[in-house]
């Protein structure tokens, strides 16, 4: 396929949704990432691909935030839906863990997360697929937060998942969410419960080949502890992974609030 104003330099990533390339404006002379799947639709005729492209686009580009990525354009090229982002060549937070990351740096990736989230609530949406695949990297210490279209977005007039539907990653799901039930915005930081017990201790917190029996154990297994040399943050993640949504921070804000506060925490007792 060709989309006009833009030139491939190579293929990045890709599943069996859409595919991920590096390509050149052609006006701008600037990298950016072009984001593709094919427009295929359903028996009701619902084009479900470039609505969740849609979805995405609408999310992104209504939130002027500096932790949200910036999308540049959404369209239709060769029977494709494509959307154009802005490019991170640090990459994201997946690399980031693998390089090593101290309790400082994590927590303050973590507040960043919670502030791209608060913001993403305010607009009345929910994330519904955080993981750190979705966390890309402005620099090594400052995020983005990308990848919305699984979001659920009370202002915009479709729906494009089923009710009840089970979608969105094992390793980091809520209980509820892994399940089928309802979620609310506290689904979402149990989210970044998972991601900060991978920061700090280097593993995710419930692991299985089977990913039913992650969903399992994400209801029923008790919070495994971090090592010892993050200990001290062990009632935060408990907060953020409490098994019942009532038991966790009530909003993204004040999930923020206590992280940037052990943040600088952290730095002083490294310091």
């Amino acid at each position: 396929m060709r989309i006009p104003g833009y030139r491939c330099v190579r293929r990045l990533a890709g599943g069996s949704v859409s595919q991920l390339y590096l390509a050149e404006s052609e006006k701008a002379g600037s990298l950016i990432v072009i984001k593709v799947t094919p427009s295929v639709r359903n028996e009701s005729g619902v084009d479900q691909s470039f609505e969740r492209f849609l979805q995405e686009y609408e999310i992104a580009h209504r939130l002027h935030h500096t932790s949200i990525v910036r999308c540049h354009e959404l369209g239709v090229a060769d029977d494709h839906a494509y959307l154009a982002m802005e490019y991170f060549p640090e990459g994201d937070l997946r690399r980031r863990i693998r390089s090593g990351i101290s309790p400082a740096e994590a927590l303050d990736i973590a507040a960043q997360i919670a502030g791209a989230l608060a913001a993403l609530h305010e607009t009345g949406a929910l994330h519904r697929d955080l993981k750190p695949g979705n966390v890309l990297m402005r620099t090594s210490q400052r995020i983005a937060l990308s990848d919305f279209g699984l979001a659920k977005h009370a202002a915009l007039e479709m729906e494009i998942t089923d009710p009840g539907l089970i979608f969105g990653t094992p390793h980091y799901m809520s209980p509820e969410q892994g399940h089928g039930e309802t979620v609310d915005e506290r689904s979402d930081l149990y989210s970044l419960g998972v991601i900060l017990f991978e920061m700090l201790s280097g593993k995710k917190p419930f692991t299985d080949s089977n990913p039913m029996a992650i969903i399992y154990k994400h209801r029923n297994q008790p919070v495994p502890r971090l090592p010892q040399a993050a200990a001290h943050w062990q009632p935060l993640v408990d907060n953020l992974l409490a098994k019942r949504p009532g038991d966790r921070f009530a909003s993204a804000v004040l999930a923020e609030a206590a992280l940037d506060k052990a943040a600088v925490q952290a730095r002083t007792a490294a310091a």
